[in-house]
């Protein structure tokens, strides 16, 4: 383990500055502190916290009585924001309620009802909704604002884990729905009428090609049927669907000439607005907050003419999300981006030291074996899987699936935008032409996945396949150091 911090000499006399490593590692206590804090009470729980700061203090040598001190005060902080954030959440005003609402999140037609989020008075309750209620509800978009009425009742508690991260607090029964809505923030209509383009480009794909377009650019995967959920879980192509660091890369790709004809004063503040509107465009999911943030701080430290060290920038997107929103902790979209991120940063320029074959095959099988690797615990805990046929199914469709997210979002816009001009047999026919290259790029992915999903294996079997992965690899490793 390197030096946990450097000193620096200024005129203020010895400054630390901690190392890439030491901000991971107090990013990571940081985030397993908050998760622990809801449950602090237990014997269990605070042994296991005591544990994870003392074995990575451990790790440090002890003269770096600074940074061991900073762990622990992180380790504090965690608990603190934790626990003051489960008790907010444990604790809603319940009761009737009359008034004005915002959607929160996209309703979704589910069982029968319609399935969001509302927020009253500044707290967010769950909403299932039926016959005419639901129908103008299922109308409504995120950022939206409804006059509604009913009671707020209180959150059963095996949902209340599940739930957390979302910010919410209780149940609403809804007794009506008006008809009338507000459209609310600028910056909300702007990401609605961008969705609105999008979803009417992928309306001219198959409806399952279309339900996957749109979960590959901007991670809506409401319309997508359940069979193809299962596929690309049991595939591990799960996290295609959901928007992180690669549309993010992408988007600044596509974003890069126009940013790099403003004026430098202008180029950081323009770069932080499409961030900050991407991420209002995708709901702010959790793993699209960490991509943010991250390139946030790349953004920044370009500015300033410094370097940007990815893993520094991991460690910082954790720690600050975090302190913003301690809810984060719970989410195991959240656990499962930064983790492969790490996976990425860590794992993967080892591996592409020593897998041999072309640098094109290596980089490739590095990059997916580093991140499947990052992710493998939490999927194994969580979701019981961990699919050794992710290998094969990842190198197949991620080269695929990023040219979509490359080109989907703006040829998207323009199909859309088409579409609104006129409905006509011609104009249907050019829109049709223009998204039938992404339509077969969608529908490869699509078929890696079912593909993968019936060759995929189980139990011993699984467990057997990784293990020879394992003993590719330290075999590898071996021959590279008797090359030396």
């Amino acid at each position: 383990m390197p030096q946990s911090y450097e000193t620096q000499h200024g005129e203020g006399g010895h400054l630390p500055q901690f190392s890439d490593n030491s901000v991971l590692a107090l990013a990571i206590v940081l985030l397993v502190c908050t998760r622990l804090s809801a449950k602090i009470t237990d014997h269990l729980q605070v042994n296991v916290l005591i544990g994870v700061v003392l074995a990575i203090a451990g790790a440090f040598r002890k003269r770096n009585r600074f940074f061991v001190a900073t762990m622990f005060c992180f380790a504090i902080s965690g608990a603190l924001l934790g626990a003051h954030s489960w008790h907010q959440l444990v604790r809603p005003q319940l009761g009737s309620f009359q008034g004005a609402a915002k959607v929160v999140e996209d309703p979704r037609w589910r069982n029968g009802g319609v399935q969001t989020v509302l927020q009253l008075d500044g707290e967010r309750f769950i909403v299932y909704a039926y016959g005419l209620s639901g129908r103008r509800l299922s109308n409504r978009q995120a950022g939206e604002v409804v006059l509604v009425s009913g009671d707020r009742l209180r959150l059963e508690a095996s949902k209340q884990y599940r739930l957390s991260y979302r910010h919410i607090v209780g149940t609403f029964a809804v007794r009506d729905v008006s008809e009338s809505y507000g459209n609310g923030s600028v910056l909300n209509v702007s990401a609605n009428n961008i969705r609105k383009s999008l979803q009417d480009s992928a309306n001219v794909l198959p409806r399952d090609e279309g339900a996957l377009f749109m979960g590959l650019i901007i991670g809506d995967d409401r319309l997508q049927p359940a069979s193809m959920i299962t596929a690309f879980r049991n595939s591990g192509l799960s996290h295609l669907t959901a928007v992180s660091g690669q549309n993010v890369a992408f988007l600044l790709t596509v974003m890069g000439p126009l940013l790099m004809r403003a004026r430098s004063s202008w180029r950081l503040g323009l770069t932080l607005f499409v961030l900050l509107w991407f991420s209002v465009v995708t709901r702010g999911e959790p793993s699209v907050l960490r991509a943010a943030m991250m390139a946030g701080f790349v953004a920044l430290g370009t500015a300033r003419g410094r370097d940007t060290p990815a893993r520094r920038m991991l460690g910082l997107a954790v720690i600050v999300l975090i302190v913003c929103d301690p809810l984060l902790a719970w989410s195991v979209g959240f656990w499962m981006s930064s983790s492969a991120t790490l996976g990425l940063l860590m794992i993967t320029p080892q591996l592409a030291k020593i897998i041999p074959g072309p640098s094109w095959f290596s980089v490739a099988l590095s990059t997916t074996m580093g991140a499947q690797l990052g992710v493998m615990p939490i999927t194994a805990v969580i979701f019981h899987i961990a699919p050794v046929i992710a290998l094969a199914t990842n190198l197949l469709a991620v080269p695929i699936a990023g040219a979509v997210m490359l080109v989907g979002i703006p040829l998207g816009m323009l199909a859309g935008i088409l579409t609104q001009f006129s409905a006509g047999p011609l104009m249907t026919v050019c829109v049709a032409a223009l998204m039938w290259p992404v339509g077969v790029a969608v529908r490869w992915v699509w078929w890696v996945a079912a593909i993968g999903e019936r060759m995929s294996v189980q139990g011993s079997v699984n467990a057997l396949g990784w293990g020879i992965v394992a003993l590719s690899v330290v075999s590898a490793r071996i021959s590279a150091w008797r090359s030396i």
